[in-house]
């Protein structure tokens, strides 16, 4: 009905076409801080999830292929690198608790090797690894409240790649250094045993010399 009289009473074409524009380009007046505000507080919380990911992604030029600036890059690396030193430290502390375990009470029973300990140790680690990596990533991600500051366009170029290769391999590093703690904890629980063998050994020599 609306439309039928418009069609019916609007006798200039221009100023009709003009209007249907006006209709076409109707947005919320965002152009200060408070309408800004009062805006996103009419969505919900899906809805402001979808627009801050669009947000993201223009990248403030629309197309998402934005100049990606040195900071952009540390960042980018930082948080590539953030779940991998989680890794680092976990897999070495696996690796050396679970390692000096089979060494110290299978090592003797089953005749291992400290090699073959460790071994054994870094086997348990990994397979622990695989259950833990969801979980590291997915707490980082929850802490810092998303894993990357590239848009999907940015993080494909071969600059992005690099940048996060080497945010990874600082991380890992990181993380392995960190993850060595149980070393100064098992060096200190070996000694006693280690000073009671060697006063063993030189009894025996002792009294064989006799």
């Amino acid at each position: 009905m609306i439309c039928r009289y418009v069609l019916k009473h609007c006798s200039r074409a221009p100023v009709f076409n003009s209007s249907i524009r006006a209709i076409s380009v109707l947005r919320p007046d965002i152009s200060d801080k408070a309408a800004a505000q009062a805006f996103v507080g009419g969505l919900s919380r899906k809805e402001r999830k979808q627009l801050l990911e669009a947000l993201r992604g223009t990248n403030g030029n629309g197309n998402g292929t934005g100049e990606m600036t040195r900071r952009l890059l540390l960042m980018e690396a930082a948080y590539a690198g953030i779940p991998f030193m989680g890794f680092g430290f976990l897999d070495n502390t696996i690796m050396l608790c679970a390692g000096e375990y089979i060494d110290l009470k299978l090592g003797a029973t089953l005749g291992l090797s400290t090699l073959a300990a460790a071994a054994i140790g870094n086997l348990i680690s990994d397979v622990a690894g695989i259950g833990t990596a969801g979980t590291v990533e997915n707490s980082v991600k929850r802490l810092l409240g998303r894993s990357s500051v590239l848009t999907a366009v940015q993080r494909e170029s071969a600059r992005a790649h690099r940048w996060v290769f080497l945010g990874r391999c600082v991380g890992i590093c990181l993380g392995c250094i960190l993850g060595m703690w149980p070393l100064f904890l098992l060096n200190d629980s070996a000694e006693p045993e280690d000073t009671q063998l060697k006063d063993s050994v030189q009894e025996t020599l002792t009294e064989n010399s006799s």
